[in-house]
């Protein structure tokens, strides 16, 4: 287990928001601070970039802590995030007199977290920026966007029996042993489940000041086991809901009861050593063809997340390459 305190929590630091009792304002209080009023600043102003160049302004500017700047005012990182991780590893290890061996791990895990973001960045500071209610950032705990429960790999090695001292042609010429003995192959084969979604929305409406919002989930979310999963990620695409503007939806930042796909990948390598003895005593040759991939398995990506997109719901790309097949030398001496 890992227990995580004081992590930054990168979007929290945003300085220039409207307080949280707008949460609780009726539709026409929200339509008068998005009403254009006069602008106190302008003239004094001259940027013609800013807004408060403008003879108007909407009203919630004026009212935020620090009117006179729109671009918003931060502050470093607040370091007030937390994580929590619990784990169960086992590893199981077996070598064999006859040139095999093999080494199984299993992981299965749950990370939680306030700040985290998936696929290639899995840093605090590169953490997602967007928090839906920046005066209540608790609210952004869940699941860790890079979240894997359970991880099964399997490697191992073996050395052909085959060759001068071994159980098979033992005893068969050094001409044939060149070419036939000392063979030996290895691979690695690992499947994950995958990772947390987060849901978003194409055309939502956010709170003034407040970050991206979020689409409401009125049921439990379910994949698409069958085989047009590529179309249809989602079994009930129904249970994600665009809410009414201007106000907080209610799915977390990341959903675990329907993951990316499961990942399956195997890669492996046939390789034998030559002896160059007899042109420098300690020389060998190694021959390699490494394939990676070997089955040519796809690995679906992750589905369209966004709820009011058109395209919800379909994957349209695999995470991983096709098979890739390739030779090596190498001389050492």
């Amino acid at each position: 287990g890992k227990k995580g305190t004081h992590l930054p929590f990168s979007g929290s630091n945003q300085l220039n928001i409207l307080g949280p009792e707008i949460e609780s304002y009726s539709q026409d209080q929200i339509d008068a601070l998005t009403t254009f009023v006069d602008n106190p600043f302008y003239g004094t102003i001259t940027d013609p970039n800013s807004v408060l160049s403008s003879p108007q302004i909407q009203a919630f500017q004026l009212m935020v802590p620090f009117p006179q700047f729109p671009d918003g005012v931060t502050t470093d990182v607040r370091p007030i995030a937390s994580s929590i991780y619990h784990g169960l590893q086992l590893v199981a290890e077996k070598r064999y007199t006859n040139g095999l061996q093999f080494l199984v791990s299993y992981t299965w895990s749950k990370s939680i977290d306030d700040s985290s973001v998936s696929d290639d960045n899995v840093t605090w500071l590169g953490s997602l920026t967007s928090l839906q209610d920046p005066n209540k950032p608790y609210l952004e705990r869940s699941l860790s966007t890079f979240d894997i429960p359970s991880v099964l790999q399997f490697s191992y090695t073996y050395d052909f029996p085959v060759g001068r001292g071994k159980a098979i042609l033992g005893n068969m010429p050094r001409v044939a042993e060149a070419v036939l003995g000392g063979w030996k192959t290895s691979g690695i084969l690992r499947t994950s489940a995958g990772r947390p979604l987060v849901m978003t929305l194409s055309d939502g409406t956010s709170l003034p000041t407040y970050g991206a919002q979020r689409p409401n989930i009125v049921g439990t979310p379910r994949r698409n086991n069958g085989p047009d999963f590529i179309d249809s990620y989602f079994a009930d695409p129904g249970v994600f809901q665009l809410p009414e503007p201007d106000t907080l939806g209610n799915a977390p930042r990341a959903i675990g009861s329907v993951r990316s796909p499961t990942s399956f990948t195997c890669d492996m390598a046939l390789g034998k050593l030559f002896s160059l003895a007899s042109v420098r005593e300690g020389m060998n040759l190694e021959f390699k063809l490494e394939a990676q991939n070997v089955f040519n398995h796809p690995v679906f990506g992750t589905p369209n997340t966004s709820v009011d997109d058109p395209e919800f719901g379909t994957v349209s790309y695999t995470s991983n390459s096709p098979r890739q097949v390739q030779l090596g030398l190498r001389v050492s001496f």
